[in-house]
């Protein structure tokens, strides 16, 4: 077909009072590329995806509105334009239309009156899974994460919540069953894993279990990789230990990767982000900076602090200067506080850096360039291997990037609020090995034994 992005009208103009709409349209057409690539539809297939992602809320353009009723008024404004009939059905009936619809007066004879497009409803499902994955004002998101982003964003419609809760559902077993059929020859996806309070328990080993199914799955064909914030010095001992020093791990929140033993840069923050530390220190706050040589302490650092990161199996920050660009600013902040949060996370804003936990204490500064994230998507581009073929597991607000990017994504039962709400399913806790059921699940049935777990 014709350009996905070759348009007779101005879509920027018809949306000129609605931008956030527009960078969702624009957000889920990227999606339906990844998707497209991952599930290696053909190259027509592709184009006509990625425009009835980009076209599939055209119907909220006010100058278009005549029925009120988003996709209805999208596709016969469509077909004025001549538009091809499988991208109307597309904005037609995206996330079950039809059903609501149906419980319209004024619309539910139009759609009785249109005969269903049964061979284009691949693609009717294929936007809808495009569609739960761009934000509603934009930005990459999980299912999970999408679904909390309605229910936050219409608080007075619980009615809506309620059909998005039931269209989650249906929208992850789509997906999972387009991936099921797309990997059978390579059934297991890569699974990218937190470590503290994920993987391991801070304090304690790898348990057991998690160790015997981790094996398992990889002499089953899966690839598994760490994605931690800690320094990536602080995990060599570990991927040794797991026999996975061929594979890339995530390191230092993203801004690094470690790879056959060898420290890779990603990401760093500007060297004159140190004033950014002495500003958390003016404020009485402890910090440590993290550098591809080391973790250097700051002026309110203490050994009991230090003692705490050995706890957690990070190497022992140090006072002396260390080597290599900055990675990320780590402050001693507990979550208690709200106002003081949101000053801190505001003071990242005037740096111009990123701020996210990784941990009830723990509040990192990074840069925006950096996060797990788009470091696992730049190791899955680099192996060429499907970016929707993975899946995330974390239990904290750092692993959200990671969850977006991911086919799907877990989180262990011990994890913070915001990453319960924005897995796709929830594990047993860290401290009872909830890695190893998913690991034992998906190694059993690959993307089959997800969509019914």
């Amino acid at each position: 077909m014709a350009n996905a992005f070759t348009l007779p009208f101005d879509l920027t103009q018809l949306f000129a009072e609605n931008r956030p709409r527009l960078a969702h349209m624009h957000d889920a057409s990227a999606f339906a590329h990844d998707f497209a690539t991952s599930v290696q539809l053909s190259p027509d297939q592709s184009a006509l995806l990625q425009r009835t992602a980009l076209l599939h809320d055209i119907g909220y353009a006010p100058a278009i509105q005549h029925y009120k009723f988003h996709p209805l008024d999208g596709a016969l404004f469509l077909e004025k334009y001549g538009e091809d009939p499988w991208v109307v059905e597309g904005v037609l009936r995206h996330s079950l239309a039809e059903h609501k619809a149906a419980t319209l007066p004024h619309v539910a004879g139009l759609y009785a009156a249109r005969p269903v497009i049964d061979a284009a409803q691949w693609l009717v499902q294929a936007v809808t899974i495009a569609d739960w994955r761009a934000a509603g004002v934009g930005g990459r998101v999980s299912f999970g994460q999408r679904l909390n982003d309605i229910i936050t964003r219409n608080p007075d419609n619980p009615g809506k919540a309620a059909r998005a809760t039931d269209m989650v559902s249906h929208v992850r077993r789509w997906f999972t069953t387009f991936m099921h059929i797309a990997f059978q020859a390579t059934p297991l996806p890569w699974i990218f894993s937190d470590v503290d309070n994920t993987l391991i328990c801070p304090g304690q080993a790898l348990s057991k279990r998690n160790a015997h199914s981790l094996r398992a799955y990889v002499l089953q064909g899966g690839r598994f990789s760490l994605a931690t914030g800690k320094h990536p010095d602080s995990i060599r001992a570990l991927v040794e230990e797991l026999h996975l020093v061929d594979v890339p791990h995530i390191a230092v929140n993203g801004t690094c990767v470690l790879h056959n033993s060898t420290i890779r840069l990603l990401a760093h923050l500007p060297e004159d982000a140190t004033h950014l530390a002495q500003r958390l220190e003016s404020m009485g706050l402890p910090v440590v900076m993290y550098r591809t040589g080391g973790i250097e302490t700051g002026c309110h650092w203490t050994d009991a602090l230090s003692d705490l990161f050995e706890q957690y199996g990070e190497i022992r920050p140090v006072a002396s200067n260390q080597a290599g660009p900055l990675l990320k600013i780590l402050c001693i902040v507990k979550d208690d506080d709200a106002r003081r949060e949101q000053d801190l996370r505001e003071l990242a804003d005037t740096f111009g850096v990123a701020c996210c936990r990784s941990d009830a204490q723990f509040l990192e500064f990074l840069p925006k360039d950096g996060n797990k994230g788009l470091a696992l998507r730049t190791i899955l581009q680099e192996a060429q291997w499907p970016l929707l073929h993975s899946i995330a597991v974390g239990d904290s607000e750092n692993d959200a990037p990671m969850f977006a990017q991911c086919g799907m994504c877990a989180a262990v039962a011990n994890a913070s609020v915001s990453s319960l709400r924005g897995a796709d399913w929830i594990l047993p806790a860290c401290h009872e090995s909830g890695m190893a059921e998913l690991l034992d699940v998906i190694g059993k049935h690959g993307w089959a034994g997800i969509g019914n777990e």
